[in-house]
């Protein structure tokens, strides 16, 4: 990996060789489609040409073309994701530009759009990028990270949507679509299996319910499994580490127009859950030498590898996530409707991760997260004749949670930085917390001649957030019981940590869009303002407080975050011979981001030598950005998709716990500078069906993982190639494919914890190896 310092001082130079490294494998991925284009057309049949899907979008809340819609969203359909081998929302991070999408370490989808994101995997940390699972708002980032079992489409909206969305949507949002009930029969079904040990299966029923078409259903069940990726070297501990073990279902209920003997009626229920259950959670790999605090591990070295983890504490993994909404469409006129969207959802996590990668019982996390939420969301729409349209919503949004966790150790450590003061060490917390957000919003388009349009929205929110928590420290080799600590002897907290929190935040989050539907295509502007609610730190009592002054210092409530952005785009679509000798659709954007009161998290140590954790409003950052995406048609049978994302992200202010201004030498997480990808798919026609090859190629450019920008946690640039091979019958009911993921076995940071100063360890989490995967499907009906 190359240090920061090298990368700042070669300037120009550098940035050609950015340029060259995204350039290459871009303008070779164009010389083998032209090659598969060319060279095989015998295969193909005559007049066969896979058209450029046309996808309809609801980023506005209602439906209109994604070619039509003046904002920077990206959108797949589940036959994109399915051929581009996307089973969960990670996958996303390699078709869309300025994406970041991984997993944390409790189970926590870590969301970063355009370098806006959040990654406290702790509930008390909102996330900076909404995740709406068919229109409900997931409201924690546990279970965020959705398996892609049954989807219509995946909507990806970049910059802050602080009018129709509102909460929590400071970067963003992604919307996940279900597929709907069908009108006629259908049942499919498949299975896989891979190297890991990886089985697959899926089984989907839909069709009408009732003579009349009154009452439709679906129904989709999926399993997946596979052996963890990294082989645990301590002794007796088990040698898998990371595996997976989940079942997960979706069951919908239209009740349609012909149920309520009315065509004003629709109404659909909808089931959901999901049940993560492995052997064993994931454990970083350690990229430093062992905990110094420690002397047996002081001078161990890491591993060498990313395939190789050290963990004693790594046992317990369990995810069960669960959900039921109504929504309800109530035509009022032919002008007017209502909708109704009611939800509640739940998430239970227990896990217990080893954070000093060696075998030693030094750092071991335990959570055990209990969440609820219900929420309520009510929508009028005007599409007046005049052209002119509207919607006007009031939202709820009320949130219990109850997270007890705690640091196991029982290894002696020396808290006197090698005075011989060696002495076990645990602490027990448990935070309840709870959320009650309201907001009332409203959005109008006027048009204004035939081919310019103005839209004005504003949003008014008020949040009210309540933390009860309670905490202890000790110098003791047992585990320490939350209800009895008061505290034991020996306590680093001599009064037993008890704390009932309460604070309230309101904002108001306008926009204004305009846009014109020129000869050139459609050309937009916009500008923006994102809100997250301020809260309380929920790690209070961890940083050394001795009294109840630096308790009340700890306790006071951090701001909320504000993100302004100014943004111009440009979108048009071509059916051949005119801008371009062939179809396509282009979109392009250019935007400016001004983040304020950043909300970051990092760990540090007290004075004496303890743990600390720092969760803070650091500063302010801006972004200047661009974004380019490309589908096209250039042959008969062949597609391509291009897209290419250019950040240029840096801190205005950045404060430290010590009050030093170090927005200089540090650089925003999750913000490379260049983000690329190119896709193909061709198809041959043959006497018996199809063939369709299917290939992507994405490139990141070097990027960090952690606020303090550890040199041995910064990810250099990479680049990652999927690739699959499928077959169909004639009537596209046989399906066989074999897919291989990170083909070039790419070794890439996706997360990871600077500990050097305590409990001296920096930690990485890789994404997955190369892997291989054969699937069979069959539909019957």
């Amino acid at each position: 990996m190359v240090p920061l310092a090298d990368e700042e001082n070669g300037g120009s130079e550098m940035r050609r060789m950015r340029l060259w490294i995204v350039a290459g494998p871009i303008a070779a991925w164009l010389g083998l489609a032209a090659w598969l284009g060319l060279a095989l057309p015998a295969w193909a049949e005559a007049g066969a040409q896979p058209a450029i899907e046309e996808i309809v979008v609801t980023a506005r809340k209602r439906e209109e073309r994604l070619i039509d819609t003046p904002a920077a969203v990206s959108a797949l359909t589940g036959a994109d994701l399915e051929s581009r081998q996307i089973d969960d929302l990670g996958g996303l991070r390699n078709v869309v530009p300025n994406l970041s999408v991984n997993m944390g370490d409790a189970a926590n989808a870590i969301v970063y759009l355009r370098g806006v994101g959040q990654r406290d995997s702790l509930s008390f940390a909102d996330p900076g990028v909404g995740i709406y699972l068919d229109d409900v708002y997931l409201g924690r980032a546990q279970g965020a990270l959705l398996d892609v079992i049954d989807v219509e489409r995946i909507e990806v909206l970049r910059g802050p949507q602080g009018t129709l969305y509102g909460r929590n949507t400071i970067g963003g949002a992604i919307k996940y679509v279900s597929s709907a009930p069908a009108t006629e029969p259908l049942l499919d079904v498949e299975a896989g299996i891979g190297d890991y040990a990886r089985r697959t299966a899926r089984l989907t029923w839909s069709g009408p319910l009732s003579p009349d078409q009154g009452l439709l259903g679906r129904l989709t069940v999926a399993y997946g499994a596979h052996d963890g990726y990294r082989e645990n070297t301590a002794p007796g501990r088990g040698r898998v580490d990371g595996d997976r073990d989940s079942l997960a279902w979706r069951a919908q209920l239209d009740f349609a127009a012909p149920f309520f003997r009315s065509d004003r009626w629709n109404l659909r229920l909808t089931l959901d859950g999901s049940d993560n259950n492995p052997s064993r959670s994931v454990t970083p790999t350690r990229v430093t030498r062992g905990p110094t605090l420690v002397a047996a591990t002081a001078a161990k070295l890491p591993p060498g590898s990313a395939s190789r983890v050290e963990a004693d504490f790594n046992d317990l993994e369990r995810l069960e996530v669960g959900g039921a909404s109504v929504v309800a469409d109530f035509a009022l006129s032919d002008t007017t409707s209502l909708k109704s969207i009611t939800a509640y959802r739940e998430v239970t996590h227990r896990t217990r991760i080893d954070l000093d990668g060696t075998r030693y019982p030094i750092f071991g996390v335990l959570v055990d997260q209990d969440q609820e939420q219900f929420s309520q969301e009510l929508q009028v729409s005007l599409a007046l004749e005049s052209g002119l349209r509207g919607l006007f919503g009031a939202y709820w949004f009320s949130e219990d949670d109850i997270t007890p966790d705690g640091i196991r150790n029982t290894e002696p450590i020396d808290f006197a930085g090698g005075a011989g003061f060696f002495l076990p060490y645990n602490t027990v917390s448990e935070n309840d917390q709870s959320i009650e957000a309201t907001a009332l919003f409203g959005e109008v388009t006027w048009p204004v001649g035939p081919s310019f349009e103005v839209t004005a929205g504003v949003r008014y929110t008020d949040e009210t957030r309540r933390l009860k928590r309670k905490a202890c420290q000790a110098f003791s080799p047992d585990a320490l019981d939350i209800d009895a600590c008061n505290p034991p002897a020996g306590s680093l907290n001599p009064f037993g940590l008890r704390l009932d929190l309460e604070e309230s935040f309101r904002a108001v989050t306008p926009k204004l869009n305009a846009a014109w539907r020129s000869p050139v295509g459609l050309v937009y502007a916009n500008w923006a303002r994102g809100f997250k609610s301020g809260g309380f730190d929920g790690r209070i009592g961890y940083n050394g407080a001795a009294d109840a002054g630096a308790v009340g210092t700890q306790a006071r409530p951090y701001d909320p975050e504000f993100a302004d952005t100014f943004e111009i785009g440009w979108k048009r679509a071509a059916e051949g011979g005119t801008w371009l000798p062939w179809p396509a659709t282009f979109s392009a954007a250019l935007f400016y981001n001004d983040y304020t009161d950043l909300q970051l998290s990092s760990f540090s140590a007290t004075p004496a030598g303890g743990f600390a954790t720092v969760f803070t409003n650091a500063g302010k950052a801006e972004t200047l950005g661009a974004e380019l995406e490309l589908l096209a048609n250039p042959l008969p049978a062949l597609l391509l998709t291009f897209n290419v994302g250019y950040l240029d992200a840096g801190y205005d202010e950045f404060t430290d716990p010590s009050g030093r201004d170090v927005s200089g030498a540090r650089t925003p997480i999750n913000a490379p500078e260049w983000t690329a990808s190119l896709g193909l798919r061709h198809e041959w026609f043959l006497a018996f069906g199809r063939l369709e090859l299917s290939a992507d190629l994405a490139f990141r450019s070097r990027y960090y993982v952690d606020i303090n920008n550890l040199a041995a946690l910064a990810q250099d640039g990479h680049t990652l190639l999927n690739a699959s091979l499928a077959l169909f019958d004639r009537g596209d009911r046989w399906r066989v494919s074999l897919g291989v993921r990170n083909a070039t076995d790419e070794e890439y940071v996706t997360h990871g914890f600077d500990l050097t100063a305590f409990p001296g360890v920096g930690l990485a989490y890789y994404g997955a190896p190369r892997t291989y995967a054969l699937r069979v499907g069959y539909r019957f009906i």
